[in-house]
């Protein structure tokens, strides 16, 4: 039911080591380009010229560290002296990715509540290059680029780890995220939740019975769209079993999403995950405590 995540969502301070000796990941800040990132250690710094694909020949700087696992870059272009030109800056930088090898992942993405592109390419040499690509309000380029072997699992503590900073050098988070296009939707956005929203009414609505069991006596009926005592898009649900009725809430957005709830108590009573003309059903508490778990069944015509 939920989508899987493309990088691990903790992290972790991670010690690797290397030839000379341990190294251990930290918070760099730089004021100056506006941007901390985790780093295995104090990263290099040099500066060179970035040529846009108007010819334009921008001024840049390339920060660069490496540990036993990988080699990890961030990469800040000034547009200043080309404002006109980051409206295309993150599909150019795109482009050229693209170029290293074959293309596994390319969406948009939001890192950090800044519209952002995020990819992930397999390079001939059997490595795996996962980027970010942001360009920020400052009329900055960012580039996060990790290379790593293939059979290794992502640096998350890299990846995630970028933020953006103010003249202040304070984390800038923005309170809206809007996509390039009317149509694109970008992720944890009021547009994204509402696709959401109306994916998962479309799958949890109906009578969903016990296979041993009949539709005359649905074990599942999910009805009307509600919220939640904390304001959640949810929908009525009763679950009839073993003579007992239990009236509820079934929470189709947010972090508690999947949770079949108690409205008066909020209290979560039971877990359900649909999957198409299934629904898996895992009672967790009260007055369902005992039961066993069950895969549903979509009862014919009951959507309507």
């Amino acid at each position: 039911m939920r989508l899987s995540c493309f990088f691990a969502a903790a992290v972790a301070a991670v010690i690797v080591s290397g030839t000379a000796s341990a190294q251990t990941w930290s918070e760099f800040v730089n004021r100056d380009d506006f941007f901390s990132v985790n780093f295995p250690g104090e990263p290099a710094r040099q500066e060179f010229t970035y040529k846009t694909a108007k010819g334009t020949s921008l001024p840049a700087h390339l920060y660069q560290a490496q540990d036993a696992r990988g080699h990890y870059t961030i990469t800040v272009v000034d547009y200043n002296g080309a404002k006109d030109e980051l409206k295309t800056a993150m599909d150019e930088a795109a482009k050229n990715l693209r170029t290293k090898g074959t293309v596994r992942y390319d969406a948009v993405n939001m890192l950090d509540n800044h519209r952002s592109w995020r990819m992930t390419v397999e390079t001939p040499e059997k490595r795996v290059i996962l980027a970010e690509i942001l360009a920020a309000m400052n009329n900055r380029l960012y580039i996060s680029a990790s290379d790593t072997a293939l059979n290794i699992p992502p640096p998350a503590q890299f990846q995630v780890s970028l933020q953006i900073l103010d003249d202040q050098g304070l984390r800038i988070r923005y309170r809206q995220v809007t996509g390039a296009t009317p149509d694109e939707v970008v992720p944890v956005t009021p547009q994204a939740r509402d696709i959401e929203v109306a994916r998962m009414v479309g799958q949890v609505a109906g009578n969903w019975k016990d296979p041993a069991g009949s539709c005359e006596s649905a074990f599942l009926k999910a009805g009307q769209r509600v919220k939640t005592g904390r304001g959640e898009e949810a929908m009525t649900g009763t679950v009839v079993n073993k003579g007992v009725t239990i009236p509820g809430q079934l929470i189709i957005a947010g972090p508690r999403e999947g949770q079949f709830i108690d409205a008066k108590t909020d209290k979560a009573i039971a877990l359900f995950d649909p999957d198409g003309s299934k629904m898996s059903f895992s009672p967790i508490g009260a007055p369902a405590t005992g039961w066993p778990d069950v895969t549903l069944e979509l009862c014919p015509g009951s959507r309507g």
